[in-house]
């Protein structure tokens, strides 16, 4: 028996890749709306939860962990993923001297 397309397996991948673990992360636009308790919350993933579609975070400032529906989340873009730089903006002495080898 052929199953019917227009119904979605729960088995299915979804569109985008898990994040990794430590990965920093804030609540989404979905996501808000649907937990507005939450909603501007940041926090971490520590790990995945008990179904392929939900991710354990851990909440700046709170106690436990809550699991979450990985819709229900995005990345934090920070701007220190960039070189680190100093206040003139210019990169810091000690940056490279660091992956240099022992040069």
């Amino acid at each position: 028996m052929n199953p019917d397309p227009s119904r979605r397996s729960h088995k299915e991948p979804s569109d985008q890749p898990p994040l990794p673990e430590r990965t920093r992360i804030k609540m989404s636009a979905l996501g808000a709306t649907r937990c507005p308790n939450l909603a501007g919350r940041q926090g971490v993933i520590i790990g995945s939860g008990r179904y392929r579609s939900t991710v354990r975070v851990m909440f700046d400032d709170f106690k436990s962990p809550t699991s979450l529906h990985s819709t229900y989340i995005e990345p934090v873009v920070e701007e220190d993923q960039a070189p680190h730089r100093g206040r003139s903006g210019t990169p810091r002495q000690g940056a490279t001297r660091a992956n240099a080898g022992g040069r």
